[in-house]
C-alpha cells in the first residue's frame, strides 16, 4: 500500500460525513462493530438519526447475505469462504450501503431474474411476496438469499443497484448498493452522485493494493473505539505470534490517537482517514488528516529529527518527552510518534501536501 493511496481515497471521498470500506473476513463480531460505528456516525448527524434503526437493519441483511454466499461457497473455491466486500458512506442526506461477494457463475440468472422480480414490485407487493416466500421458500434454493433482497427492497424503499464482475471462469463477484434518503425520497441510481461502479473501483484498488480496511470519518475517541476492535478480530486471526500482534496494536492506538489529537478540527469533528493492508510478512498503516499550514515546519523537523536517531537515541527521547509531560503546562508534544518510531522496522514515511492557504494534508505510512 503506497502513501500516495492515502490522498487518492481521501479526496474522493473528502465530502462525506462517514466512509467505511471492507475488504476481508466477515464474522457476528466484526458486523456488530460496523453496526456500532455506523450508529455512532449517524446519532451524531440531526437529519439521519431518525435512520439509525432502518441502517442498522439493512447492514446486517448485508453481512448476512455476504456469509450465506461464502457459506455456499465453502471448498469450492481458492479464497476464504466468508470473504467478501462491504461499503458504507453518509453524503448530505443519503447513506449508502454497499456489499460484494463471489457467486459461482451458473447462479446469475436466477439472482438476475431475483433482483428484476424486487425491482418492479411496489411496497405492497413486496410484502405479499415476502410472506409467500417464507410460507413456501420457492423464490430461491436458498430461501433466506432471496429473503434477504426482498427485506433490502422493503426497508429502503428503493430499487436495489447491482452489477457482476468476473473473478474467474467459474465465479463472478456479485455487488449490490442500497440507498437510504432520510425523507424516504426515491432515488434513481441514474441521479445518485455515487453510482456502484465507483463503489467497485474502490474495491479492486483495495484488492490490488492489499488493503483491509478503510475508515473516514470523525475520530474522536468514541468513534475510533469500534474500529480498534473490528482491527483487533483480525488481528487474532493471523498467524503471527502474541508479541507482534501486540505491537501491531499498540502502533494503531498511537496512530489514531495521534491523528485524533493533532488533526485540524472543523466544527465539532476531527477529520480523518484510517488504512491497514498488509504484505507477506509486514501490516501496512496509513492515517491522513488536514493540519495548519503554520504546524507544517515544525512537525517535518520533528519527524526528520525522528527518522535520524537509532534505537537506543529513540528510547532516550522517548524517556525525556515523557518527563516532560510531568511538567506543568508542558504535553510532550510528539511523543507518539516517538513511540511508534521506536518499534518499526523502518523509519517514519510521511508527506505533506500543501491544500490551500489555511491547510495541508499530512499522510502517514508506516510498516509494522
Amino acid at each position: 500500500m503506497d502513501i500516495k493511496t492515502t490522498f487518492w481515497f481521501f479526496d474522493r471521498i473528502k465530502e462525506d460525513n462517514l466512509c467505511l470500506l471492507y475488504n476481508g473476513n466477515f464474522s457476528d463480531d466484526i458486523t456488530t462493530k460496523f453496526i456500532e460505528l455506523s450508529e455512532y456516525n449517524i446519532t451524531n448527524i440531526n437529519s439521519l438519526s431518525k435512520m439509525k434503526k432502518k441502517v442498522s437493519f439493512l447492514m446486517a441483511e448485508c453481512f448476512q447475505n455476504i456469509v450465506r454466499h461464502g457459506e455456499a461457497l465453502e471448498n469450492k473455491v481458492d479464497v476464504a469462504p466468508n470473504e467478501g466486500f462491504f461499503l458504507t458512506k453518509n453524503w448530505q442526506d443519503i447513506y449508502y450501503i454497499t456489499s460484494g461477494n463471489l457467486i459461482e457463475k451458473k447462479k446469475i440468472e436466477d439472482v438476475k431474474a431475483q433482483l428484476e422480480t424486487v425491482n418492479r414490485l411496489d411496497k405492497e407487493e413486496l410484502k405479499v411476496l415476502y410472506r409467500q416466500v417464507l410460507e413456501n421458500q420457492e423464490f430461491t434454493e436458498k430461501g433466506g438469499a432471496g429473503l434477504g433482497l426482498i427485506e433490502m427492497a422493503r426497508k429502503s424503499g428503493q430499487k436495489l443497484e447491482y452489477t457482476f464482475n468476473d473473478f474467474d471462469d467459474k465465479y463472478s463477484l456479485f455487488y449490490n448498493q442500497i440507498l437510504l434518503k432520510s425523507d424516504q425520497e426515491v432515488i434513481n441510481a441514474s441521479d445518485s452522485e455515487f453510482e456502484i461502479g465507483e463503489a467497485v473501483n474502490y474495491h479492486r484498488k483495495m484488492i490490488s493494493e492489499n488493503i483491509l480496511i478503510i475508515h473516514k470519518g470523525d475520530f474522536s475517541q468514541d468513534s475510533i473505539f469500534p474500529v480498534l476492535q473490528i482491527i483487533e478480530q483480525n488481528l487474532q486471526k493471523e498467524k503471527k505470534d502474541s508479541v507482534s500482534k501486540k505491537k501491531i496494536f499498540h502502533i494503531l492506538v498511537e496512530l489514531l490517537q495521534n491523528v485524533s489529537h493533532h488533526c485540524l478540527k472543523e466544527g465539532t469533528k476531527k477529520e480523518g482517514i484510517f488504512m491497514i493492508g498488509e504484505s507477506e510478512k509486514y501490516f501496512v498503516i496509513n492515517t491522513g488528516n488536514f493540519i495548519r499550514n503554520e504546524e507544517v515546519d515544525k512537525l517535518t523537523e520533528h519527524l526528520d529529527y525522528i527518522n535520524g536517531l537509532n534505537g537506543k537515541e529513540l528510547k532516550d527521547f522517548y524517556l525525556s518527552k515523557l518527563r516532560e509531560r510531568n511538567i506543568p503546562n508542558n504535553g510532550g508534544a510528539g511523543i507518539g510518534l516517538i513511540d511508534i518510531a521506536r518499534r518499526l522496522i523502518s523509519p517514519v514515511n510521511y508527506s505533506i501536501q500543501k491544500i490551500d492557504d489555511m491547510k495541508s494534508f499530512l499522510s502517514i505510512n508506516i510498516i509494522a
